[in-house]
């Protein structure tokens, strides 16, 4: 029986089906050529927002190489390799790569699994014995997968590489020396010293006359047709097309050139230079799950292992062997960033879209490497291409009730301004550190999506006047309110009928108290270490749910005689302790900002320091996280000038000079480095001898409350300066000694830093009250600490001693 479509052509012409056939044909090439016409123009697209972005974030230059369904579909150079020369960026310009390399070598480290001469959890001492650290007297048993995800509970020592003239060997064993900073694969800390480790392990085991670098080169480099592509500095630097590298100074308004940094004692943690017609071969080779040209490379099961979460990293994010793993609009993204000195590297993988790119550009640490992912997806991958302008709000609303500044205080924000503008023609949040978001149209929710991230957006609360009164941040499941200056907070209840809950509830938990304190009119919780959570008013089962997720609640226990005993915190429907009431001895109101400054005798101490001429300080400093320790050195005159030396032998030594006029840095680690504008008033409140007289440089200083450092009770006071971070002091409330400090440091390029200096020790000298010993704290470096052995006084200092040039 003949089917329809025969019957059809069995009534007409022969010509006439050759016809048909033809059209067939040319209807099908209109189609794909329609299709590839749209796509087309979404590249276009994209390269225009792309080169946007280089001008808004100050790029002298950037390649970009996309790869869609095993093809290279944009391969280009934006912007300059030198800006002297006016050298522009090409495909074939070569730039470092960075942290990206770390990719490389958790795929070599998968072939030699693949071989079975390695295993993902065998400990690393099976193939570097001498590799061994030691907790409570037991080596701790860190894997192969445990050093390529950044889960040994070891943080940076990045100080043990980075002057560039240590062995690797010599590294790694110092290394072993150091004090961990997290527990065991609990928590995420990027460590390069590891990356050394696994890429040294996987050479030991593939060729004990090898080494890393050859490994490189005979398992991936030669067989992807990566020929370009280098380890070697002196070919990099001899190489024509070699792109210069470079630093935005914000404050001077120019680009600064900085020299290639020496990788090759942490080769396998970034030393790769390549250029992004090299890299799309090995996005061709990820994207095929291992083959390359019809050879596989590597099995699927090890490569897609390198790609599976290890450790989470934060809500949504997770990091893999190499590699970090998130989410655009359902879709799994494998990405890494790369960063050193004068250029930063991205690599982004959508597997499900079977499309990658790499954006290689020759300035250090841009905001472009993570805004790129989105870009990316949201020009090549969404159903429409992002409008150019804002479509007005559809509740008829105009932007200008929404401009503003809103008070942000969580996570690393405390008091800092984040601020609504309007920036061609789209509604946008500056974020301070960061960049500007432009924000989508509002959903039927409300929420106004960051255009460059679906994970983040904001909404806008209103009084009962119609009046918006807060901006909301809705990001990781949490809501973080931040109330607009300006604009009074009327309160849902009485001061009065919130007195009872305030006072402190012990938690085991933290080892510390939490108190219920009236913030914003509302009833709030401090908890140390972390914020103050406002909550909401409580509902018929006396509920306090947190206005930043509901799904925690806390309830406040009473007595027969209706008195607060304890507080029970609850976090989706489970109890999670209950935290007995502490009696409050601390009845009194908090001194005044002139009884604080009177209490740390600020005067008597500034005179007596001006009275004391020269001192001379001399201690040790320890990096306790990267297992080493040198000498200290401090040279002070009056509270305006300092000199500060620190020297770590073979691992290098920093000095840095300030007086009222200038700061300066000087290093075996970096390029000299002048202080300017922020970073100069930074680095002049940075230390406590300069920081006696806080009225003569903070503009606003607040006694805040009472609370406990340490077991000892401590006065909280709030000091701003509108050109640096605010600090928080903790104030022993006997003496005034500033107990500890925290605060946040400004980092060109990277925004701002949080960090926490304890002060200890205290001893007096020359009237004086001065700390021997300070810690500083922050999740990068993890704990510094400096001794100091003696203080001296009445020393002479040439003026000299305080200038430092290049």
């Amino acid at each position: 029986m003949k089917s329809v479509l025969e019957n059809y052509f069995s009534c007409i012409p022969a010509l006439a089906i050759k016809l048909c056939i033809i059209l067939l044909v040319v209807a099908s090439l209109s189609h794909v050529t329609a299709a590839e016409l749209e796509f087309e123009a979404r590249l276009e697209a994209l390269s225009q927002a792309l080169e946007a972005q280089r001008i808004e974030h100050h790029i002298p230059g950037f390649a970009i190489a996309i790869v869609k369904d095993g093809e290279v579909v944009l391969s280009k150079g934006f912007g300059l390799a030198n800006i002297e020369h006016n050298t522009p960026i090409t495909p074939q310009s070569l730039f470092a790569i960075g942290s990206t390399t770390k990719a490389f070598t958790a795929t070599i480290a998968g072939m030699l699994v693949d071989q079975e001469k390695m295993n993902w959890d065998d400990p690393l001492t099976d193939y570097l014995p001498y590799y061994t650290f030691v907790q409570n007297d037991k080596p701790v048993g860190i894997t192969l997968r445990d050093t390529l995800s950044h889960r040994s509970g070891y943080a940076r020592n990045d100080l043990l590489w980075v002057n560039g003239k240590v062995s690797s060997e010599q590294i790694l064993k110092d290394a072993t020396q150091a004090e961990k900073w997290a527990p065991f694969r609990k928590q995420f800390h990027y460590n390069n010293v590891m990356y050394l480790a696994a890429g040294t392990a996987t050479a030991s085991q593939s060729n004990p006359k090898s080494n890393w670098a050859n490994q490189l080169t005979t398992r991936l480099l030669t067989p992807l047709n990566m020929l370009n592509t280098t380890l070697d500095l002196a070919q990099a630097k001899n190489s024509k097309h070699l792109a210069t590298g470079y630093m935005w100074h914000d404050e001077l308004g120019e680009h600064k050139v900085l020299p290639m940094r020496n990788l090759t004692n942490i080769g396998p943690a970034g030393a790769i230079n390549s250029n992004v017609e090299d890299m799309a071969n090995w996005l061709k080779f990820q994207l095929a799950k291992g083959e390359f040209q019809g050879k596989r490379l590597i099995s699927e099961n090890a490569l897609l292992e390198t790609h599976s979460p290890q450790i989470q990293m934060a809500k949504d994010i997770h990091y893999g062997l190499g590699w970090m793993l998130r989410n655009w609009q359902g879709q799994k993204v494998v990405e890494h960033g790369g960063n050193i000195d004068g250029f930063g590297a991205q690599v982004t993988l959508f597997p499900e879209s079977n499309l990658g790119y790499v954006l290689l550009t020759n300035i250090t640490a841009t905001p472009l490497q993570q805004l790129s992912i989105n870009l990316v997806a949201n020009y090549l991958l969404a159903p429409a291409l992002p409008t150019q302008n804002l479509t007005p709000p559809t509740n008829g609303d105009d932007f200008n009730q929404y401009i503003g500044e809103y008070t942000a205080n969580f996570g690393p924000f405390k008091n800092t301004i984040f601020k609504v503008l309007l920036k061609d023609g789209k509604l946008a949040v500056d974020v301070p550190g960061q960049t500007i978001y432009a924000l989508k149209s509002p959903n039927q929710q409300g929420k106004w999506l960051f255009e460059l991230t679906d994970t983040i957006a904001v909404s806008f609360d209103k009084n009962q006047q119609g009046q918006i009164a807060a901006l909301r941040m809705h990001q990781n499941g949490m809501d973080f309110e931040l109330p607009k200056k300006g604009l009074p907070i009327i309160p849902e209840i009485s001061a009065a009928e919130l007195q009872k809950y305030l006072g402190s509830y012990y938690s085991k938990q933290l080892k510390s108290n939490s108190t219920a304190i009236i913030q914003n009119h509302r009833l709030a919780i401090d908890v140390p270490g972390q914020m103050v959570y406002e909550l909401n008013l409580p509902n018929d089962n006396g509920e306090w749910t947190f206005r930043i997720n509901p799904n925690m609640h806390v309830v406040f226990n009473q007595n027969a005689d209706k008195q607060i005993t304890s507080l029970s915190f609850y976090r989706d429907g489970k109890q999670n302790g209950e935290m007995p009431r502490v009696e409050d001895k601390n009845q009194t109101p908090l001194p005044s900002v002139k009884e604080i400054l009177a209490l740390r005798r600020t005067q008597a101490q500034k005179q007596a320091l001006l009275k004391a001429g020269g001192i001379l300080a001399k201690g040790t400093v320890i990096y306790a996280q990267a297992g080493i320790s040198g000498t200290t050195q401090a040279q002070l005159m009056s509270d305006t000038h300092a000199r500060y030396n620190l020297d770590f032998g073979k691992y290098g030594n920093v000095q840095t000079a300030i007086t009222p006029s200038a700061a300066a840095t000087q290093s075996s680690f970096s390029p000299f480095q002048q202080h300017n504008g922020k970073y100069l008033s930074q680095i002049q409140k940075s230390y406590p001898m300069l920081d006696l007289d806080w009225s003569s440089f903070y503009q606003s200083i607040e006694v805040l409350k009472r609370s406990e450092l340490n077991n000892k009770p401590v006065y909280l006071v709030l000091l701003k300066n509108a050109e640096v971070p605010s600090v928080t002091a903790y104030i022993d409330t006997k003496n005034g000694d500033v107990l500890k400090i925290e605060t946040k440091a400004l980092v060109p390029t990277l925004g701002s830093l949080p960090y926490s200096l304890d002060f200890a020790d205290y001893r007096e000298v020359a009237g004086m009250r001065l700390p021997f010993k300070v810690t500083k704290k922050d999740n990068q470096a993890g704990k510094v600490i400096f001794k100091f052995d003696s203080f001296e006084v009445n020393r002479e200092f040439d003026e000299a001693v305080f200038e430092l040039s290049e």
